[in-house]
């Protein structure tokens, strides 16, 4: 597209989380006119993009869907890189522990060798004595997928927020969107104020999805994550450059691991049975249940050698889930005017770019030319 046809356009991106940030940010770079309405701040402490850091994975276990965006995403984490000039992803390895009869485990494996992907496989011994941070057990194995590493979550949509506005992108914080209206010719925003007419809206508006009367059709179900940070005497095994991602997976779930980002702490997450539903997302529990605090340190301690197994303090977040724990990316209505890119059920930061990208051609393009055919909204309405 054209730069006069680009500045034709106006565009209302919903949501200033990643996916939202990404999507702003590619279409301002091509000219495009962006309003980016966000109801909080770009890397508030309640959505999907906080904590601190999230997982880069790239033989990871939902394989064909899944590795083909990473791929694509890669280059443009790259480019945010180098046109912010902020370091946003360090390659440091992934390491999944657990029993090699583990679904994840094996999942894991298939996709490495299915994509041709590096990825080292070591018994239970010589992980131990390798990476002696972690308890081992000389039952399990460790897989290291040495492409994979941590993006600073918060970084992340910071400097695309940031480049959106260099661009010329407009944001709009602390600002609520209560409802869109679609139809032939555009979108009607309704926020704070008179309604705004858009030629096209990006909802990516991530656990609140669910209260968005056009979005009400998705099987959005916002969940809460639980997040929390550790300390050790000694935090020299969890930083520096050699420091892994790890994710440890127990029958009922899984315990991960990312490198300490100041020194002082490292963060843990353990998964039990799922993450729980959300009743009331404006009401998002801010503090971890009981059951879930003696599980989380049981996990922890399994774990990680050498730590407090208290955390010293815990984070409550949120992120939209779907039935089959894929994303939704296309359009809602027949005009294509208006876009969701939500739900990503806890796993689409590590590819957020390409989905930023994939929703900008949707808009200038009317497709969106990478790999997405398995995010259509429209496969809930068979």
């Amino acid at each position: 597209m054209n730069a006069q046809s680009a500045a034709a356009l106006r565009v209302a991106v919903i949501g200033a989380g990643v996916m939202g940030a990404m999507a702003a940010w590619r279409l301002a770079r091509r000219g495009v006119p962006v309003t980016l309405f966000e109801q909080y701040a770009p890397a508030h402490d309640r959505g999907a993009a906080g904590g601190d850091t999230r997982i880069f994975r790239v033989a990871c276990k939902e394989g064909a869907s899944h590795v083909p965006l990473i791929r694509a995403a890669l280059p443009l984490w790259r480019e945010l890189e180098a046109v912010s000039n902020r370091s946003l992803l360090n390659q440091t390895g992934v390491a999944s522990i657990g029993v090699a009869e583990h679904e994840s485990m094996r999942s894991t494996l298939a996709t490495a060798r299915a994509f041709d992907l590096p990825l080292e496989v070591l018994d239970g011994s010589e992980a131990a004595r390798r990476y002696p941070q972690f308890h081992i057990g000389k039952q399990e194995c460790l897989y290291l997928d040495p492409e994979g590493g941590v993006i600073r979550a918060d970084h992340a949509v910071l400097a695309a927020v940031a480049q959106a506005q260099a661009h010329g992108a407009e944001l709009r914080a602390g600002t609520t969107v209560q409802a869109l209206e679609p139809d032939g010719q555009g979108v009607t925003v309704h926020a704070q104020g008179a309604p705004e007419r858009y030629t096209h809206v990006i909802a990516a508006p991530g656990g609140w999805g669910s209260g968005l009367a056009a979005l009400s059709a998705q099987p959005l179900i916002p969940r809460r994550i639980a997040l929390s940070w550790f300390a050790a005497p000694d935090m020299a095994p969890f930083s520096g450059e050699r420091a892994l991602v790890m994710m440890r997976v127990f029958p009922d779930g899984y315990f991960n691991c990312f490198p300490s980002t100041d020194g002082a702490t490292l963060k843990g997450s353990c998964n039990a049975g799922g993450w729980p539903a959300v009743q009331n997302p404006d009401a998002l529990p801010r503090d971890l249940p009981a059951a879930e605090m003696v599980r989380l340190r049981i996990a922890a301690a399994q774990s990680l050698c050498g730590i407090y197994p208290d955390p010293v303090r815990t984070g409550i977040y949120m992120d939209a889930f779907t039935p089959d724990d894929e994303g939704l990316l296309g359009a809602l209505d027949p005009a294509r005017r208006l876009i969701v890119a939500c739900g990503f059920s806890g796993h689409g930061f590590k590819f957020a770019p390409a989905i930023g990208e994939a929703a900008a051609r949707l808009v200038l393009e009317g497709q969106a030319g990478l790999p997405v055919a398995h995010l259509d909204p429209t496969r809930y309405q068979h």
